[in-house]
């Protein structure tokens, strides 16, 4: 069941001992981000968050902006950064299951890197939703991905890890913004 892009996208709270993927337009991005100081306000994230960033798309300027000018705020995010799939295992492999909940941004992005052979690809995948479940069994975790356009060659790990997945929420673009956004 797809959903409308929220304006507001309410990230808590993370569910103990399950993950979610969060599925949509690179639109649900911002939404993501503007919520995290929401969620770092919240009791129970211990006011700390580990973002994960697969795919370039952690934006500062939004969580500073959601965070109106309380920096302590924006502090208490822990970013990491991967470029490549075999870092994004690396990354995923390394971080703790700790005390603060674990958000997953755009983890397919680098799957969809042509010049790694698809049959690595896959084993990579498989060996992220082990790990995923390791952190799944903390305070929360949440992944975003991008749907792969139809023939891509990421369809089928697009599949894998929505099957994967013990929740799945899948958002789409209002029609009025997508109509907006194709002017351009």
């Amino acid at each position: 069941m797809l959903a409308a892009l929220p304006r507001d996208l309410a990230l808590t709270p993370f569910k103990p001992s399950r993950w979610t993927l969060l599925v949509g337009p690179h639109a649900l991005t911002p939404a993501i981000l503007g919520s995290l100081i929401q969620l770092i306000s919240a009791p129970a994230s211990g006011g700390a968050l580990t973002v994960l960033d697969c795919g370039r798309q952690f934006n500062a300027v939004l969580v500073a902006r959601a965070a109106r000018g309380r920096a302590e705020l924006a502090d208490r995010i822990h970013i990491q950064r991967a470029f490549m799939c075999d870092e994004v295992v690396n990354l995923i492999r390394r971080t703790p299951c700790g005390p603060a909940p674990i958000l997953i941004l755009d983890l397919l992005n680098t799957f969809c890197d042509e010049n790694v052979q698809m049959g690595r690809r896959r084993f990579l995948l498989e060996t992220c939703l082990r790990d995923l479940q390791r952190l799944s069994q903390g305070p929360g975790l949440a992944v975003s991905v991008h749907p792969p356009r139809d023939g891509s060659d990421a369809v089928p790990l697009f599949e894998r890890l929505r099957s994967a997945a013990p929740e799945v929420l899948m958002y789409e673009t209002p029609a009025s913004a997508a109509q907006q956004l194709s002017l351009f």
